[in-house]
């Protein structure tokens, strides 16, 4: 028998380990349904919005969920995060970092969760605020149809209950991502901090379908070099990397109104679709097409479905996404916003 070397078997032993990450984080239990999800959260809630600085401490807390029937209490520590939406002028309701003590959590639905991030409806006073919550949370699963190395999102009817001199109660919606670890985990690989990385050193195929979804949703708030809204997860040494989006509020499907292009792009508004990615051959962007129209029923059906989203709002997110699939069914206009505006900028 031919012994086996001390790299050998390391490169077996990291093979193993991360394949048994991998399998153990796709039974992380809070991902694994549609199901919305009945919270409550309770905490001293004007102390944690006006804590917004730089320096952001973790506020004491309650989770109380209901599942099948029967509640479930445990401690949360709560931090306001994000950047343009933990700005005041932006949102009077931020979203809100999640921190769980792991062995207080194990036999739970949040087993295996750390800290999680929670995309709150900005506005309590605007009602509209919380159909573009819901719009946002439709695009994670848009792209979950389309593939796997994306984030898994989870609906939430929240009611958060503040527990300081003036008692109050908010009921809205709101959903939690995966973290960017269990996302890595499951796909076999790590998180990848590379800056300046060109777009086509990543997954190839991966790239071309993210870049057409980014225009399918109006959506040009994202940099792969800048990684802004853009992570990267290594699979395997010397293999390009994973890119996966997050953070589409400032799309033209989610139409926020705070969301405004770069006046470098040249367009009027978000909801100006514009292809930011690299030039292909039209067998390859025909190739990435059919990815789209194989899935277009089941993109349109999660808008159709919804029950929570005005009746309005439903009909003009499928206009949209119609004339997008008019766009890559018609020759000439696939030249005009894609082979002529594609990027060779290296």
């Amino acid at each position: 028998m031919k012994k086996l070397t001390t790299t050998t078997i390391f490169l077996f032993l990291t093979c193993l380990w991360m394949r048994g990450l991998a399998q153990s984080q796709n039974a992380v239990p809070l991902f694994q349904s549609d199901e919305i999800l009945k919270v409550t959260i309770k905490t001293e809630m004007r102390n944690l919005l006006r804590d917004r600085g730089d320096e952001r401490d973790y506020h004491e807390g309650v989770l109380i969920y209901e599942q099948e029937g029967v509640e479930t209490s445990l401690p949360v520590e709560l931090r306001i995060r994000g950047n343009f939406r933990r700005k005041k002028s932006t949102c009077q309701f931020p979203p809100i970092r999640l921190k769980f003590d792991s062995a207080k959590v194990s036999n739970s639905l949040f087993a295996d969760q750390d800290k999680v991030k929670l995309v709150t409806h900005c506005q309590s006073r605007k009602a509209e605020y919380q159909q573009y919550l819901l719009k946002e949370y439709l695009v994670y699963k848009m792209y979950n149809q389309l593939t796997d190395t994306s984030f898994r999102v989870r609906m939430m009817e929240v009611t958060y209950i503040d527990t300081g001199k003036k008692p109050d109660t908010l009921h809205r919606y709101g959903f939690v991502i995966e973290d960017e670890d269990h996302l890595a985990a499951r796909l076999g690989g790590k998180g990848l901090e590379v800056p300046n990385i060109h777009p086509d050193r990543t997954d190839y195929k991966l790239i071309n379908t993210l870049s057409v979804f980014e225009f399918m949703i109006g959506n040009t708030d994202f940099s792969v070099p800048g990684l802004h809204n853009i992570k990267l997860i290594m699979t395997e040494p010397g293999k390009p990397p994973l890119a996966v989006p997050y953070d589409f509020d400032w799309s033209g499907l989610v139409r926020a109104p705070y969301a405004q292009p770069n006046e470098s792009l040249g367009i009027r508004n978000v909801r100006v679709r514009l292809f930011r990615g690299f030039c292909r051959t039209e067998e390859e962007f025909e190739e990435t097409f059919q990815i789209f129209r194989d899935n277009k029923n089941a993109i349109l059906g999660l808008f159709r479905n919804l029950e929570m989203l005005d009746p309005d709002v439903r009909d003009d997110c499928i206009q949209y996404l119609e004339e997008f699939y008019e766009t890559i069914n018609d020759p000439q206009k696939v030249k005009r916003n894609f082979l002529d505006m594609c990027r060779t900028d290296k």
